[in-house]
């Protein structure tokens, strides 16, 4: 029960940490941004892993996707408010990736949204005079140490299904968030 809890906590947490590293874009707080995104993507590796450990479904863990969006979509829009990326550009980009996989649940249209504004992050990260880059990739190189086989087993699969069904009209949303798979539990 505690793991199920602490597993909606800490999906919970992005909805706030997105607002948060948009907020440190919009006041150039660079180093303060490369820790929120760590931290949101550490977070959204160990809500699943304690979901599912817990064996109990959990109230976010069918949203977990679109609270990954949501995230993106808060970086896209502080790279905007603070001039680091045209604001028409990254709010066009939200509203129109963000409406399709709404409409569409397509798990490739949110990734496409989390890439280009994960991309633009990491390259502002890299080109700062702040040496925070480390941060970020490190982060990244650890996740992908515990997570290779979801992440090559699964994550890029539904990624390229998801990417071939849109490009032929088909619908597709992913593997079922419940699924024996996980455990119904989250992703």
């Amino acid at each position: 029960m505690l793991r199920a809890v602490l597993a909606d906590v800490l999906t919970g947490s992005r909805l706030v940490i997105g607002v948060a590293a948009a907020g440190a874009l919009v006041v150039d707080r660079i180093h303060l941004f490369s820790i929120l995104l760590s931290v949101a993507w550490a977070t959204d590796v160990f809500d699943g892993r304690l979901a599912r450990s817990s064996g109990r479904h959990t109230l976010f863990g069918e949203t977990d996707m679109l609270v990954d969006t949501w995230v993106g979509a808060c970086v896209l829009v502080g790279l905007g408010l603070s001039d680091r990326a045209p604001l028409w550009l990254a709010i066009t980009g939200v509203v129109v990736l963000g409406a399709v996989y709404l409409w569409t649940k397509n798990p490739a249209v949110s990734q496409v949204l989390q890439g280009i504004a994960y991309g633009a992050a990491l390259w502002l990260i890299f080109t700062s005079e702040d040496a925070t880059l480390a941060i970020p990739l490190g982060t990244l190189a650890v996740l992908m140490l515990l997570e290779h086989e979801k992440f090559f087993g699964k994550v890029l699969p539904m990624f390229f299904q998801g990417v071939a069904a849109f490009i032929k009209g088909e619908h597709y949303e992913g593997p079922t968030i419940g699924s024996s798979t996980d455990g119904g539990t989250g992703t």
